[in-house]
């Protein structure tokens, strides 16, 4: 088996390496644009996705957040009132974190933005090279994952 890494195959993992900087970067101006940081708008997105509420360490978890950086986001969301700590159905030393009424609403309306925004710039690229893009990523990440 080769050892020595090719040149090109180097230029590829590093221009891929630039190209989800950027997009992390673009994403993150987005949030800022809109008074939130990247966790925070990392955060309301998956806790839109989840109507019944989660629990911080499975957002900070599924999000590669530290818990302690998790806990400040929250802080300042519930400060804002965007967001509420309730109790765990089941167990009284966990919490649940829910939207509030306003939280909801805001939250409706700053993901469809989002959602508007990038499907904008996705719909520039043809479905067919879209699925193939897709499918690349996906298997580059699940072969990555593989060998962890």
């Amino acid at each position: 088996m080769e050892s020595r890494i090719k040149e090109a195959d180097l230029r590829a993992i590093l221009e891929l390496s630039d190209i989800w900087r950027r997009y992390d970067q673009v994403y993150s101006r987005w949030a800022e644009m809109h008074g939130l940081s990247t966790n925070a708008m990392s955060l309301l997105e998956e806790l839109h996705r989840s109507p019944l509420g989660m629990e911080p360490a499975m957002i900070a978890d599924y999000l590669g957040v530290p818990r302690q950086t998790m806990t400040s986001t929250l802080d300042t969301l519930e400060k804002r009132g965007i967001i509420e700590r309730q109790p765990h159905p089941t167990d009284r030393r966990r919490k649940v974190i829910r939207f509030t009424e306003e939280g909801a609403e805001m939250a409706d309306k700053l993901i469809n933005d989002l959602h508007r925004w990038e499907m904008n710039a996705i719909s520039a690229i043809p479905a067919r090279e879209r699925g193939r893009l897709l499918a690349a990523v996906r298997g580059f990440c699940e072969r990555l994952e593989a060998t962890l």
